[in-house]
């Protein structure tokens, strides 16, 4: 069995793993972690807070400021301005498939562990980052252009999201250069 899987190409054991990580995470999120909010509920807190703090520094001084109210009952957070809700951010929208999509791949792919364990670090931080002025953005469109708000929830916020998690492997790949071509 060994030397059946050394036989196949690196690009076909990259695969395999891959199925079987995400059909065994798949698994055992659907039917142990998300009844219970884990790791959900702290990680949509924590990107509600941090995205009420930036909205509190880049926001108009002359509002109410911004608070995050856990919702656990609808698995979201409101960030509420005086006595009305400006955003509902769920457990879908808290970056976790995001985070283990990039951390996944990194994971699997060759180089020594210090590497890979810097290059997921970093880029889970900046994924949480990311996702928070993702947040802070989407209220603003609301709040200002509020016929764009499902546009760009869901595709151009989502496409931008995806764009950092591929310039995150590229580094990965290239070892922190990009290759320029000419």
């Amino acid at each position: 069995m060994i030397k059946k899987w050394t036989e196949l190409s690196p690009a076909l054991q990259f695969i395999i793993k891959s199925v079987l990580i995400v059909g065994i995470w798949r698994l055992v999120y659907l039917f142990v972690l998300q009844p219970i909010r884990f790791p959900d509920k702290v990680l949509t807190r924590f990107i509600g807070e941090g995205t009420t703090v930036l909205i509190n520094i880049f926001g108009s001084n002359t509002r109410p400021k911004v608070y995050c109210i856990d919702n656990s009952a609808f698995g979201e957070v409101v960030l509420i301005r005086g006595r009305h809700a400006i955003l509902h951010i769920g457990d879908a929208c808290n970056g976790l498939e995001l985070m283990l999509i990039y951390a996944g791949v990194i994971a699997l792919l060759p180089g020594n562990k210090k590497r890979k364990t810097s290059y997921i670090v970093v880029g889970l931080l900046l994924l949480l980052l990311a996702n928070m002025l993702r947040c802070t953005g989407l209220e603003w469109v609301y709040e200002w252009y509020r016929p764009l708000f499902e546009t760009t929830h869901h595709y151009i916020f989502t496409l931008v999201m995806y764009v950092f998690i591929f310039i995150g492997w590229t580094l990965y790949i290239n070892k922190g250069k990009f290759n320029t071509i000419g």
